[in-house]
């Protein structure tokens, strides 16, 4: 086991762990945010003929002068025109034997005559060439593409199921009454809600009260690809992941140099593998985003590195980089940040009140006016 690993060695002992993946065919309707599996061939030329970009009318660029000899539309069987003739076109209609050049409507019959207002047969897409390739994230605009290569379902990677499971004998489920002592339980909401906005297929457990023995039944029941956990990770009596995973487990690192989030760790339990966050809402939060995501989704970042001045001072940490919440606006093409909440990381606020990160390095402070590393969260 490792301890107090930076963020870089994180990941990388994280990427040391990959998962099984299989392969399902959906329908390219149900495929946004999934992962293709294979490359796909576009099983058509695109355009599949020669067609007009424009309304207007087609002609052959050498005549002078013209004359209508009829119209054609979109789906129509190609026509085909003579020396001084031209038919009046609509956009996507087969361009009319013997023509090359379409001439705009607003130009009227007599106008300049445009060869480049064609669309030629396979200028975009040749049938047989692998044009979405496995890895790619569907998009719209790559479900649109899927669609016109000719395919109407598609294969994708099958999603990774993810057991949540929070931890500590104060949680209790919103929604009931409170007694005291007890908070509402959320992180395993939060966790699930960026599980899901990665493409993973999360599950939320019961919540686990601080028993070693309801810990372990919890861990053998769950019947997943990955498990991750929240509360039960640093150094008190009743930190029981930990306990149980020094025990029982394999641990392949405990503790990140990154403020807030210190203490999560990262190993198996019975050969699955199980990340084990913090428990304070923000820690865990931005553990995930921070290690756990690039792990998972190295294709779904959810953040952009950018550099900001600062408006407010912030100070670091002091052998960790510290990662303080920041509303970062772009004005004028300059991107400014500053903080608007405090900073406490049980304050899950402060990740609703602000869209950003500082990314101060170990030991800095940054004061107003500084330009410094920052995270700028996607939506």
């Amino acid at each position: 086991m490792e301890k107090f690993v930076t963020i870089e060695r994180a990941i990388e002992i994280t990427r040391q762990t990959s998962f099984q993946s299989t392969v399902e065919i959906i329908a390219i309707q149900e495929s946004l945010g999934r992962t293709l599996a294979e490359d796909l061939p576009s099983k058509v030329d695109d355009p599949a003929f020669d067609n007009s970009a424009m309304d207007g009318w087609a002609v052959r660029s050498q005549d002078k002068t013209r004359v209508e000899i009829g119209q054609t539309c979109a789906g129509a069987t190609p026509a085909k025109i003579g020396p001084g003739e031209a038919i009046r076109i609509m956009t996507g209609a087969p361009i009319p034997e013997g023509a090359d050049a379409i001439v705009m409507i607003e130009d009227g019959l007599q106008g300049e005559a445009r060869p480049h207002f064609i669309r030629r047969q396979g200028e975009n897409l040749h049938a047989g060439k692998v044009t979405l390739h496995r890895g790619q994230k569907m998009t719209p605009a790559a479900i649109s593409l899927a669609a016109t290569m000719g395919y109407d379902k598609i294969p994708v990677q099958t999603k990774l199921r993810v057991a949540v499971i929070s931890t500590g004998d104060e949680l209790i489920q919103p929604g009931k009454s409170l007694k005291s002592g007890e908070i509402y339980e959320s992180n395993s909401y939060g966790i699930a809600a960026l599980l899901e906005k990665i493409g993973c297929e999360p599950t939320i457990q019961p919540i686990v009260q601080d028993s070693l023995d309801g810990l372990r039944k919890t861990l053998d029941a769950s019947d997943c690809d990955l498990i991750i956990t929240s509360g039960g990770v640093s150094m008190g009596e009743r930190d029981f992941v930990r306990k149980l995973m020094e025990e029982e487990g394999q641990i392949h690192f405990w503790k990140v140099a990154m403020r807030p989030g210190g203490p999560p760790l990262f190993g198996s339990w019975k050969g699955t593998p199980l990340f084990g966050l913090p428990g304070n809402p923000v820690s865990s939060h931005l553990v995930f985003q921070i290690i756990v995501a690039p792990w998972l989704a190295p294709a779904t970042p959810l953040f952009k590195r950018v550099r900001v001045k600062m408006l407010d001072k912030v100070k670091g940490a002091p052998h960790k980089v510290c990662f303080r919440r920041i509303q970062i606006v772009n004005e004028n093409g300059k991107l400014t940040g500053r903080t608007q909440t405090h900073q406490g990381s049980g304050n899950i606020h402060s990740m609703v009140a602000h869209n950003g990160l500082t990314y101060l390095q170990p030991n800095i402070d940054a004061d107003v006016g500084d330009q410094i590393d920052a995270l700028w969260f996607n939506d």
